[in-house]
């Protein structure tokens, strides 16, 4: 009986640690673009543009989220500390930049403001940094990726959507809605 308990135990212990690298993978993979676009086509981000990155003592500042462009991404993220405040843009773009120096070859003497620029396949990555060093950028742009789909509701929860246009309901049904002046009313 034991050397069954000891088996089944054993089994368990293996299976509850598969199941929770399983679990941990996936917590990790990127979000479909599907999953992207319900949180970002609704504030005019296109999906295939939303990407985020990692900074260690950086939090995003989630009011910072908005399209930027036609429907690229933009978000900028926020160091409080010793330190004194360190913001670090990201701008995410169909198109690259071509006054943006390549992220790895950003230099520690590199003039300020900070900037330089990632490409991951289609998608041109700009960064830019007030108040940090050339190494934080550097260590930003090797860190640019798609958001799990975890992180979603956080990174989209202050973006403002785009809604419908206003509807007046002063102007007439009918014409340009300019006013209508009787002939020699100007004088």
């Amino acid at each position: 009986m034991t050397r069954t308990r000891s088996a089944t135990v054993v089994v368990l212990a293996v299976s509850t640690v598969l199941a929770l690298g399983a679990c941990a993978g996936r917590a990790g993979a990127p979000a479909s673009t599907d999953e992207i676009a319900r949180w970002a086509e609704p504030a005019g981000i296109a999906p295939e543009l939303v990407h985020v990155t990692d900074v260690d003592g950086f939090e995003l500042a989630t009011q910072s989220v908005n399209v930027s462009g036609d429907d690229g991404m933009h978000a900028a993220y926020v160091r409080h500390g010793d330190g004194g405040v360190g913001t670090l843009s990201l701008r995410a773009d169909r198109y690259a930049d071509p006054s943006a120096v390549p992220c790895a070859e950003l230099t520690d003497a590199a003039p300020t403001p900070l900037r330089c620029a990632v490409t991951l396949g289609d998608v041109h990555v700009v960064l830019e940094g007030d108040g940090v060093e050339a190494a934080v950028l550097r260590a930003a742009a090797e860190a640019v990726r798609v958001p799990t789909a975890d992180e979603l509701a956080h990174l989209f929860s202050d973006v403002q959507t785009v809604g419908p246009g206003v509807e007046r309901g002063d102007l007439p049904p009918h014409g340009d809605g300019a006013p209508m002046d009787p002939p020699g009313a100007a004088g």
